[in-house]
């Protein structure tokens, strides 16, 4: 079974593009018809539906990628759903098409010399803190390459496609990696050896060369050095290209030496590196600064646990619903769900979830949701509703989307702060109402508390 542009699945996800994009699975682009929005909806090849290892590897894949949380620099995961015969995930639609696309386009070369390097490093200090994120993870990608890093129309790069994704053990090896693309591959993997976090590295190397050189002139990854070396010879600098700064062709010698434990030790140094080189050339910070480690949102968590309801691990999403609620104590989706859980359960929490629902209702005046879900929860009290509350999942965000709001919130709680200091009561007052107005974090317990301390204000 496959769908076409126009079909409309479970009366909410209107197909807009299909691609047929090779790999095990289909990807479409989908319109969700209450959030007005468009998600990347994926799931296994028809041909593979019969095969209880291919599904098993593309719910791994699914699990392993949703486990990642927020983040700026990977493409985010925001839930998987049954919908017969398939298990799909969706994930937030990148508009800009793939690194590879940019290269191969020359999107990636507008501008003046100094533009497109400038451009390059950017890029290739936001791939190595996605990579850096996955390895935090405890993940090794193993298939890292421009055509695995989305782009918005921004010019941001997104890690994403971790279907061969290893698990890093204690030792920091993850086993023998095998399904990697040729052109990009370690001298370890081509030799089926243990791959580990510097095997990463060579690839993520192998696709800066890349950038500069608009395009791969090598059949197989242990020859990049080789490559890289020639480029040197002709003053690293490929035909109509800008050339690389000789900081950078250095960093990237040490990044493909051939011995593993002779490449640099971490994304994170090489990100710093690499930021440093960028501030040298341009005399400026770079803007890809080192995300939050953890950019943990509710609504992420919620879904993830209506997920895990989905493939019938009620124990797990439960643990994420207090996760959720851990961080935003009134989160009204995370609140609704974990009512609705414990009901089929026959365990009374309705009166604590009408209380959470108010507190939200009241806190973000402008969100529908609160008193909606109370409405429904009301209904379901008074015997109204025929049927058994149903989780719900939060209107999702992407991970760059998340941290910039919550720079921003930051920044305006300071400022809050600040103004409280100094006695400027109006200044506080329009800049907590500015918090509020940020999507999610008008329910914030920082912001709550500064509101307390406002209504006592003069």
């Amino acid at each position: 079974m496959k769908w076409s542009i126009g079909d409309t699945l479970l009366s909410r996800y209107r197909v807009k593009e299909v691609f047929h994009s090779g790999g095990m699975g289909i990807v479409y682009r989908v319109h969700h018809l209450v959030w007005n929005i468009d998600l990347a909806l994926k799931h296994p090849r028809p041909e593979y539906s019969d095969s209880l290892r291919a599904i098993q590897e593309f719910e791994r894949e699914c699990e392993i990628w949703s486990n990642f949380g927020l983040h700026p620099y990977v493409a985010t995961c925001f839930y998987t759903r049954r919908i017969e015969p398939f298990t799909c995930v969706f994930a937030e639609f990148v508009e800009g098409g793939s690194l590879r696309d940019w290269i191969i386009q020359r999107r990636l070369y507008s501008g003046e010399e100094p533009a497109m390097v400038a451009k390059i490093l950017t890029v290739a200090v936001q791939m190595a803190w996605g990579l850096e994120r996955a390895h935090e993870s405890g993940l090794i990608h193993c298939d890292m390459k421009p055509g695995n890093v989305l782009m918005t129309d921004d010019g941001t790069a997104k890690i994403t496609d971790f279907g061969l994704a290893k698990a890093l053990s204690h030792t920091g090896g993850a086993g023998i990696a095998t399904g990697w693309t040729e052109a990009y591959a370690s001298p370890e993997q081509m030799r089926c050896a243990q791959v580990d976090r510097t095997t990463d590295i060579w690839s993520w190397a192998v696709s800066v060369m890349e950038m500069f050189m608009g395009g791969i002139q090598w059949q197989s990854g242990p020859v990049a050095g080789a490559a890289l070396e020639d480029l040197g010879e002709r003053g690293r600098k490929a035909v109509g290209l800008p050339a690389m700064p000789e900081a950078v062709f250095d960093l990237l010698t040490r990044c493909l030496r051939y011995q593993a434990a002779q490449r640099p030790g971490s994304f994170a140094e090489i990100a710093e590196n690499l930021r440093e080189i960028y501030e040298e050339e341009f005399g400026e910070p770079c803007d890809a600064v080192r995300p939050e480690s953890e950019l943990l949102g509710a609504d992420s968590l919620n879904n993830r646990a209506v997920s895990l309801l989905d493939v019938g691990k009620p124990t797990e999403a439960e643990a994420l619903f207090r996760q959720a609620l851990d961080i935003d104590p009134h989160h009204p989706e995370a609140t609704f769900n974990l009512v609705a859980l414990r009901t089929s359960r026959n365990e009374s929490m309705e009166v604590w979830a009408a209380k959470n629902l108010s507190v939200a209702a009241a806190a973000e005046p402008g969100n529908e949701v609160p008193p909606r879900l109370l409405a429904e929860l009301q209904n379901w009290l008074d015997g109204k509703a025929k049927i058994p509350l149903a989780a719900v999942f939060a209107k999702p965000r992407s991970g760059s989307d998340f941290n910039a709001d919550v720079i921003r919130f930051r920044r305006l709680m300071d400022k809050t702060d600040a103004a409280i200091a100094e006695s400027r009561w109006d200044d506080a007052r329009r800049y907590a109402r500015m918090c509020g107005d940020i999507e999610g974090f008008g329910r914030h317990p920082r912001l709550r508390r500064i509101r307390e301390r406002l209504s006592n204000s003069p």
